[in-house]
């Protein structure tokens, strides 16, 4: 693993998509290439809360491996965060730690962290396979699948309550293409459940 301490007021984020900056709860801020060895719980945070949290509890468990969230400075379908907004999610997660990237799409993530399982809830398992993220061009959507296949990627999924609260979505919800099934697997509903969603908070 290539890593290089810096001073953390000098660089929250990473320069690129080929490189991430690992925020520890120790108080040390590293930059790496890659990162392996972990399972990775990927969203926006605006805020974390009480479901990411017990996700990751419960993901660490079904694993048996750490759960790091990451964090990305580029969201699929919103703005880029600034310096400040950076600063601000990143001080929700005193006493975890947490990887910045500048990755957008899961087959970008999975470049630094080869091997991993990525920790999501339901709604973003159904935006990576949504063509609306990939120009809507489905063979887009398949060779990103592909490469996550390539790099040694899965997916464990844990599930809410549909928005017009008719049902619990998991991953059986999931329009999943056939070869690619074995990327996607989930926790039951018994085991977790959190229907608050970060935009219900905000709003």
């Amino acid at each position: 693993m290539n890593q290089t301490p810096f001073n953390k007021s000098e660089c929250l984020s990473p320069v690129d998509q080929d490189s991430l900056v690992l925020h520890e709860r120790a108080g040390t801020v590293r930059h790496l290439k890659v990162l392996t060895g972990v399972a990775i719980l990927s969203g926006s945070f605006n805020p974390l809360h009480h479901g990411h949290r017990q996700l990751q509890q419960v993901a660490a468990e079904e694993l048996e491996s750490q759960v790091i969230f990451e964090l990305s400075v580029t969201i699929a379908d919103k703005q880029t965060l600034s310096e400040s907004d950076l600063q601000t999610r990143l001080g929700q997660f005193d006493g975890h730690d947490v990887a910045v990237t500048q990755c957008t799409l899961f087959a970008e993530k999975a470049k630094l962290f080869p091997g991993c399982c990525f920790v999501v809830g339901f709604d973003t398992a159904a935006r990576i396979l949504d063509a609306r993220f990939y120009q809507r061009d489905r063979t887009q959507l398949h060779n990103a699948l592909q490469a996550l296949t390539d790099s040694g990627n899965r997916f464990f999924v844990g599930g809410r309550l549909s928005r017009d609260a008719s049902q619990f979505c998991s991953v059986n919800e999931l329009t999943i293409p056939a070869e690619f099934r074995h990327l996607f697997s989930g926790v039951s509903e018994r085991r977790f459940r959190e229907d608050i969603s970060s935009s219900d908070l905000r709003q």
